[in-house]
């Protein structure tokens, strides 16, 4: 018998004649046996008919939980797997919270009261009140002990309570100041659709994904927390970060395109080239998106074009960009 109670209801866009493997149901999987005061509601069950059958097994019923892959050819088998693996990935009556990952190996954080704690076996257990700490203490850890370069090589994962599945930041917040960790960003699904979730210190901050714009309601929420720690003087001294291409695009349609843009010059392999970041809007912001080395976007945020492009010149400036703050304007698209 397993320890988890766990019933099911289909994925009502499913048909038979979808394909090789589908989504054709939800696990709702009652964790009380285990001590902890939650039901995960939407575990997401997929079936295939295998082509050629394998002894008695017709077809496959695969689900995921963290990232790893349970098969079985009955419910019943994909229970004692789903049942076997909460098993042991609970600690302290709790699921994880996160996990952190280098490589192709990862190890879960636990939250079980006001101390976010996790331990790389063998070495020593980190301990602290929130996320954007603990993450570069993991981080600093492995690059001292030779296993990863910079602390980028370290990535981190949320665990979403309401399907078991793992997600990757969908951006950061970031300051000047490097002694202010990154703040990540999550996507999260639940029962109402998609949100984006923002742990700073011991709370955790939401707004709807709404394709994307949920950010910038997330973004004040965060910036009026940091405002009153004092950690930043002007609501819009936070930059977005390591926004995906695909995350981009689906942000940039929402937004309105202006006829201005940022221009300033950046050296080159010994050379000065032109660079020319657009320009938008959304209700009461203006936003300059500029495309990063490795292809992702950055955000800048504030209430008018003259104040945007100059936060664009500091964070250049602060980077090595460009020599000066002020070697940057806004200027009309017709000026090119």
């Amino acid at each position: 018998m397993t320890i988890a109670t766990i019933k099911y209801r289909k994925n009502m866009a499913y048909s038979e004649n979808q394909g090789e493997e589908k989504l054709r149901l939800f696990a709702e999987v009652d964790l009380s046996g285990f001590g902890i005061k939650n039901i995960v509601r939407a575990l997401p069950v997929y079936y295939r008919k295998l082509i050629k059958p394998v002894g008695p097994v017709r077809v496959v019923y695969t689900s995921y939980i963290a990232g790893l892959p349970l098969e079985a050819g009955n419910l019943t088998r994909l229970e004692w797997l789903i049942d076997d693996t909460l098993r042991k990935i609970i600690r302290f009556e709790h699921l994880p919270e996160y996990f952190f990952q280098v490589k192709d190996n990862a190890w879960p954080i636990y939250h079980p009261g006001s101390e976010l704690i996790s331990r790389y076996p063998g070495g020593p257990v980190f301990s602290t009140g929130d996320i954007a700490s603990l993450r570069v203490w993991l981080a600093d850890h492995f690059k001292a002990i030779g296993r990863i370069q910079n602390r980028r090589k370290m990535n981190l994962l949320y665990l979403s309570p309401y399907d078991l599945q793992i997600y990757a930041p969908f951006c950061v917040l970031r300051t000047l100041d490097e002694t202010i960790p990154d703040i990540p960003i999550f996507p999260m699904a639940d029962a109402d659709g998609v949100k984006l979730i923002a742990p700073i210190g011991r709370q955790t901050l939401s707004a709807n994904y709404a394709g994307g714009k949920g950010i910038f309601s997330l973004y004040r929420q965060v910036s009026d927390i940091m405002l009153f720690k004092g950690q930043i003087k002007e609501p819009y001294e936070i930059s977005i970060r390591k926004l995906s291409p695909t995350d981009w695009s689906k942000l940039e349609s929402q937004l309105k395109p202006e006829l201005r843009t940022v221009v300033y010059e950046r050296e080159l392999n010994g050379s000065l080239n032109k660079v020319i970041d657009p320009l938008y809007a959304t209700q009461d912001l203006y936003v300059v998106a500029r495309t990063n080395r490795i292809g992702n976007k950055v955000l800048y945020i504030d209430r008018d074009v003259q104040s945007v492009t100059q936060r664009v010149g500091l964070d250049l400036h602060y980077y090595g960009t460009i020599r000066d703050p002020h070697d940057i304007q806004s200027l009309p698209l017709m000026a090119f």
